[in-house]
């Protein structure tokens, strides 16, 4: 089983409602965008194999649609939006499905899920994803340690690179 944890692109500061929910991708989240999109396709990684989970904020919902062209096959979740790494992990259990997962989400959840299955030291820069890989192939199963990092991507508008 893969899980592919992605954060959302870079977000304008401040929302005209004034909540960080409603925020919108800047400018340089929109080129994060596209560079994420072409490194997960230089990858050969077809998000529809994945059951695919995003926060239901504005920035996530945008960085969707701007990586896989369309919010079709994505579930949007309000308890993803901010969710710890032990929320992010209760989410996933939760699931129990046996296929590969993708999660779009947000820090520093996201990151401190990836070192929890990893043990490494792992922050995901806005518009940066790892895929973590796992012996298992249920979601119940996944736990502390017994991941394998087989890509990642740090985005850094200007200077790409794959880690």
């Amino acid at each position: 089983m893969k899980l592919l944890l992605i954060r959302h692109a870079n977000a304008q500061a401040i929302a005209s409602s004034g909540k960080d929910f409603d925020r919108k991708l800047s400018e340089k989240g929109k080129k994060q965008c596209e560079n994420t999109k072409s490194v997960l396709s230089r990858l050969n990684v077809n998000h529809t194999e994945f059951a695919s989970f995003s926060s239901s904020s504005k920035r996530t919902r945008e960085t969707a649609l701007a990586i896989f062209e369309g919010e079709s096959h994505l579930s949007f979740h309000d308890n993803i939006y901010l969710a710890s790494a032990h929320d992010l992990l209760q989410f996933i259990w939760g699931l129990g499905i046996d296929r590969d997962l993708l999660i779009l989400g947000h820090n520093n959840g996201l990151s401190d899920l990836a070192a929890y299955f990893t043990e490494k030291s792992i922050f995901l820069k806005t518009g940066s994803f790892v895929t973590i890989e796992f012996s298992f192939d249920s979601s119940k199963e996944l736990t502390k340690d017994l991941g394998e990092i087989v890509n990642s991507y740090r985005c850094d508008i200007g200077n790409k690179t794959i880690l």
